[in-house]
């Protein structure tokens, strides 16, 4: 018999070596061109925990309740003009998307309301590409209830390895303390070939 001080680290290298394995035959899944084009990309529901936050910006995720669907609640805590530029509050759009989305003319949607709680008036939203041109911000303003604000863009041909894009959402650009909730982002392909 093992003692204690010999057991468990023997037994943490066996489980490390089973999750390892198990891992072994996992395939690493590429979304084709063909998919995303058909598809776009959805962030909704417990995907928006993976909200991305530059500094001077926060989200809060709240889930799903009996009579509320899950969202993300937005707020800037710094003036935008007071950081260095940068994308906000966005949903990141990997390698595979931003291949995709690459000459594409796009329809981005952001289906938001003010908060109940100190709410917000007016965001602003965006598309950020590595090198292939952004959309700069697009003011909208914000009406009572869930509502789709819409925007469309064009980000350039990529010249090199595809990177990261991103999706992106300013809730208020001067930092009042207000708050916008998010329950859906979702960028459509307008111009797929058929």
């Amino acid at each position: 018999m093992l003692k204690d001080r010999f057991f468990y680290p023997v037994a943490a290298l066996i489980a490390l070596g089973m999750v390892f394995f198990a891992l072994s035959f996992a395939q690493q899944v590429d979304l084709s061109d063909e998919l995303i084009w058909t598809e776009g990309y959805l962030m909704e529901g417990e995907d928006l925990a993976r909200l991305t936050e530059q500094p001077g910006t926060q989200a809060v995720f709240n889930a799903a309740v009996a009579d509320e669907p899950a969202f993300a609640r937005l707020t800037s805590t710094t003036a935008r003009a007071n950081l260095p530029p940068g994308p906000g509050i966005f949903a990141p759009l990997g390698p595979d998307y931003e291949r995709a989305f690459s000459g594409r003319q796009l329809r981005m949607t952001i289906t938001a309301r003010p908060s109940r709680i100190n709410p917000l008036d007016e965001f602003d939203m965006a598309y950020f590409s590595a090198g292939a041109g952004d959309s700069g911000w697009k003011r909208r303003v914000l009406e009572p209830g869930w509502v789709d604000y819409t925007m469309e863009f064009k980000p350039g041909l990529r010249t090199a390895d595809p990177d990261l894009d991103y999706f992106s959402i300013w809730p208020g650009e001067t930092a009042e303390a207000r708050s916008m909730d998010v329950m859906r982002m979702r960028v459509e392909v307008l111009d797929a070939p058929n």
